[in-house]
Parts: structure tokens; sequence; C-alpha cells
């Protein structure tokens, strides 16, 4: 109990995340490119699980005496689809794998009222694994007693970028996009399609991992460009108030593009053109699409969307725990595919995109 007391005077004191503590952070991460320079046994390994991922399921190889305790730790509304689409795809692989479990679904809410309730429960059941589906501060402290003791076994989801810090007792396995690279091929793109006078303006993210993965880098890839970033503005991954700001940019003049750091960013901007006229011609980007909202690029609001392969983020989860229940090797970071689309492709090859993107939940995207 002394722990959890400790654990919960740390995280009230450190819910909010100063910006010298977020940039700490960003210099204690790496690429997938130094992680398996570090550790070259990672690199084959890595390629064989990404085989694994791709490849149809293949049933458990040992038989179990209990029941897997998994608990999953989700942020933000437990409905949002991005949350659903991670049970509906990651359910369907377990059952595919034919892999007894009990998964138990808890959500953090300490961002919004400090609460720690999720965090407590999780640790009073010692569950056999444990899945966290976004880190910062918090969700650090939180697991660094496990990773030291081992037991529950963590598994990081959506975050792709190693802790030094960690180095000497990682997680079971990171699992996400390397969104250093999905930025700067978005930046290549845009330099190569934007006209050379357009005028770009930025939505950005506070100090954060996102804010330095992406938002930070796209900046800097617009100087090596030799781009001029006109108007740059903080907000945070906020669809309303992304949306005030972007009727701010288009109120002071003219502005062809609006990067757009993140996806609740986008959705902001998007609304934004939207109710500026069909005559505005600036555009803007997007961090992945419903199939519903194709139409933004097909109209060419959205010159451009990054699309992750979000399924095999799931499917990944599901077979990593596979593999540590059949004691086999494994890699401890695995980073899934990220591809473009931009809006000069047509609806079928648009929609095919989303298809492969969401291929066991495609029914809840297609709403």
């Amino acid at each position: 109990m002394r722990r959890l007391c400790a654990f919960v005077v740390w995280v009230t004191l450190g819910c909010a995340v100063p910006p010298t503590q977020a940039a700490s952070m960003a210099l204690d991460l790496m690429d997938s490119r130094d992680f398996y320079q570090l550790i070259p046994r990672q690199g084959p390994l890595a390629e064989q699980f990404s085989t694994i991922v791709s490849s149809p399921p293949s049933p458990i190889r040992v038989s179990q005496k209990n029941a897997v305790r998994i608990a999953l730790l989700l942020f933000g509304d437990v409905d949002s689809i991005e949350n659903r689409s991670l049970l509906v795809a990651f359910r369907k692989r377990m059952r595919e794998l034919n892999i007894d479990y009990r998964l138990d679904t808890y959500t953090d809410k300490s961002e919004w009222d400090g609460d720690l309730t999720s965090y407590l429960k999780i640790t009073d059941s010692s569950p056999d694994y444990v899945v966290v589906t976004k880190l910062g501060s918090v969700q650090r402290r939180f697991l660094e007693r496990f990773l030291r003791s081992g037991k529950p076994k963590v598994i990081l989801y959506n975050f792709a970028s190693p802790l030094t810090h960690w180095i000497n007792h990682p997680p079971l396995m990171y699992i996400g996009f390397d969104q250093k690279k999905a930025t700067s091929m978005l930046a290549s793109y845009l330099d190569r399609q934007l006209p050379a006078g357009a005028r770009i303006s930025a939505l950005i993210l506070p100090p954060s991992y996102l804010g330095y993965v992406r938002c930070d880098l796209f900046l800097d890839e617009m100087q090596k460009y030799k781009r001029r970033v006109e108007r740059i503005l903080e907000v945070p991954d906020d669809k309303q108030e992304a949306f005030v700001a972007a009727k701010t940019l288009l109120k002071e003049g003219n502005t062809d593009f609006i990067f757009s750091c993140a996806q609740g960013i986008s959705e902001g901007v998007v609304a934004a053109l939207q109710t500026s006229g069909e005559h505005l011609l600036t555009q803007t980007n997007t961090w992945g699409v419903t199939l519903s909202g194709l139409a933004d690029l097909e109209s060419r609001r959205v010159k451009v969307s990054v699309l992750f392969m979000k399924d095999d983020l799931a499917i990944a989860v599901a077979e990593a725990i596979k593999l540590d229940l059949e004691g086999r090797n494994m890699p401890n970071l695995y980073v899934a595919n990220a591809t473009l689309m931009p809006a000069e492709l047509d609806s079928e090859s648009l929609r095919l995109m989303m298809l492969q993107a969401h291929h066991y939940s495609v029914e809840l995207w297609q709403k």
C-alpha cells in the first residue's frame, strides 16, 4: 500500500508536464534505426515478426493451464473509433490464434480530473500483461516498476520510439509507427507538390512526444527545403480549438496550405475549410481517414493523408503475446507500415487503401 501511495503522490504532482520535462523525454527517445544499430540481433527478429503479422494466423502451439490475463489501458473516449477498432482487431486475432485469455479494459482519466483509479486497479489485479496505448510521464513512472520486476510484462501500443533509459529493462515490445519517417515522407511530398511560392502556415502541438516527432521535425524539414512557414500557432490536439485557430489563420490573409500536426487538429482545420466556402483553395493534411472522410480528399480540401496500417498494431499485440507464451524469440520493437494517400488518386484506389489499413475492423470505418 505504501508503494501505491507514493505513486499517487508522484503522479498527482507530475500530471502537468513542464516543457523542460517534455524536452528531456524527447532526448531519451531512439528511432528504429538507432535501436537496431545498438542491438543488431533485433533487426532479423523484427523482420521475422513483420512476416508473422502480415501472414495468416497460426494457432498457438502450447497448451494453456489457465487463461492469460491482459490489462488494456485506453485513453480518451473509450467509444472512439480508434479504441473500438483496436478492441475488434485484437479480439479477432486472439480468437484466430486460439489463445485462452481474459481482457480487462481500463480508461485513463488523469488528464481530466487527476483520477488514478485505473492505475491502482491494474496494480491490484496483477495481470500477466499490461498493454498501454499512450506513453507520457505518468505512464512511464507507472510502468517502470513492472519493467524492473518483469511482472506483469509490458506492451506499448502505438509507440515505437524506444527509451534509452529503458534499454537494459525494455518492455516486452514497443509496437507502433515510425512517426519521424512518416513526417519526413509527408514533408518531402509537400515540397514536391506545392508551388514554389506557396504560403504555408502550421498548427502545432505543445511540447510532447508527437510535438517532438511530428511538429518540430516538419518545421525542420521545411527549413531544409527552404520553405518558409509564415505563421505558426500552438494548439492542443482538439477539433474545436483547431477550428478556431484555423479560422484565425484564414481571416488574417492568404494561406495556401495549413499543416496539421495531429488528427484532432486536422479535423478542426477541415471543418474550418468546409465553412469558408467552396471558392477557398486552401488545403491541409490529415493523419488517417475514415471511408466516409474520403470526400475531403476527393474535394481536395485535404491534399494528402498519412495512412497508418492500424489493424496491424492490434494484430502485433496478439502475436507478441502468443510468441511469449510459446517461449520463442521475439523483437522488442515492431514498426508497422505507413503510406501516403494523395488527393490525386481515384476514389476506388483510396477506398482500397482504407480497406488494407483496416482489414480486421473495416465495418467500423465504413460508418
